[in-house]
């Protein structure tokens, strides 16, 4: 089936009267089927106050859609023999070689108990290793995260690598690994073990093996002098009163910097141009424009789903992937799968790999239709985030004829 170009104007009509600027300052979409670009629309501003116009050219932060370019390369040195998704963490990390889990207590007094078993890098992967975030509130070790100011991703603190990890190794975990689907700094860790294999800096190693061959140029974790005009301010939803607030200026951000270490969870900058050729290289199972990154066979193993039979997240996640948004979808070794479309109550496609970043950003690589999206915007604690996303997925459906 094709996408009508004249069914899609639907999608910016939508957006336009629904979204801009009440409570999105301005987006992009970029829709891609069959390898070509079918469909770019931009509206609205990434500068409110300086009334810096939204272009193609836009400089966004990308959040969590680091993530499965951090699950690229670990596949790259799976297939390099340098690991394997069923090694034990502590291989990597022999500082956690004694983790523990949390059971109860407060902060003077945790109780823990020993792992049922150790964490592995699929754990990792699938964020089914215990680990949690700093604003999951999914467990009393969520408030040890905010206490010991375990942030990582573009953290206010600068702190190392080495220095979370050991930091870590005296934090119990929420559940032994394997329990349970729990978002979390699982991804930052895995990039912590990608520096330590390879030797490099996780910016240096994304540059040579990803962002060069496939000639992302506007994709870093700091910002070139010489393009901090093109970067979008970030704002965050005041939901007291109801409107959004600067929360990273552009002329000030702190992605003008560079970072103590690089968050493989949620660190990249990128634009739609750039990060629809990462999503090209998913369509493609591996290889764009000649150039191999990974094996097709490696490429389809890890946008498979490895959750266990019959389960979905909906059975088995903590926190919002709980609710009714996890019904009918996966995960796999970097971000949901659909399992069951008519379960998740979407048009999108089954078997689709998807993430967002916390910045309202999406994406999805669809195998069946060979359509591929990214949407980008820049606001935090969007009230109306999940609500987006669906309108964006049914109004790219709508679009096939």
């Amino acid at each position: 089936m094709q996408l009508s170009l004249e069914k899609l104007e639907h999608l910016s009509a939508y957006f336009n009267d629904r979204y801009v600027p009440k409570n999105l300052p301005g987006y992009s979409i970029l829709v891609n089927q069959l390898d070509k670009d079918i469909y770019y629309y931009e509206n609205g501003l990434i500068d409110v106050k300086g009334n810096r116009p939204l272009k193609r050219d836009s400089i966004f932060r990308i959040y969590s859609m680091t993530k499965p370019i951090t699950s690229i390369s670990i596949m790259m040195l799976l297939e390099q023999g340098k690991l394997n998704i069923t090694d034990e963490v502590e291989k990597f990390i022999p500082e956690w070689s004694e983790l523990s889990v949390y059971q109860s207590g407060s902060f003077e007094s945790l109780v823990t108990e020993p792992l049922k078993r150790k964490m592995t890098i699929k754990d990792l992967l699938m964020h089914r290793s215990g680990l949690t975030y700093d604003f999951e509130e999914t467990s009393f070790v969520q408030k040890i995260y905010l206490k010991e100011e375990i942030k990582i991703a573009r953290s206010k603190e600068k702190l190392s690598a080495d220095e979370y990890i050991k930091k870590l190794a005296d934090i119990p975990l929420a559940f032994s690994p394997g329990e349970f689907f729990n978002y979390s700094i699982s991804t930052d860790i895995l990039g912590f073990i990608i520096e330590r294999i390879s030797n490099m800096s996780l910016e240096e190693y994304f540059k040579k093996n990803i962002f060069e061959p496939l000639e992302m140029e506007d994709t870093f974790f700091q910002i070139p002098k010489e393009k901090i005009d093109r970067l979008a301010n970030c704002y965050i939803y005041d939901q007291t009163n109801d409107k959004y607030i600067v929360e990273d200026d552009f002329e000030k951000s702190s992605y003008i910097e560079k970072p103590s270490c690089y968050s493989g969870g949620g660190g990249l900058l990128s634009t739609i141009d750039d990060y629809m050729k990462f999503c090209n290289l998913l369509q493609n199972k591996g290889s764009l424009n000649n150039k191999n990154i990974i094996g097709s066979r490696t490429a389809e193993f890890m946008m498979s789903n490895h959750l266990e039979k019959d389960v979905d997240l909906y059975d088995i996640a903590k926190g919002k992937w709980g609710t009714n948004i996890g019904k009918g979808v996966g995960f796999s070794l970097g971000g949901s799968v659909i399992l069951d479309p008519i379960k998740n109550m979407s048009l999108i496609s089954k078997d689709s790999f998807s993430w967002g970043g916390a910045a309202s950003t999406l994406f999805w690589v669809d195998p069946i239709e060979k359509i591929s999206v990214v949407f980008m915007t820049q606001m935090l604690g969007n009230p109306l985030s999940q609500e987006i996303r669906a309108d964006l997925r049914n109004l790219v459906y709508q679009a096939l004829i």
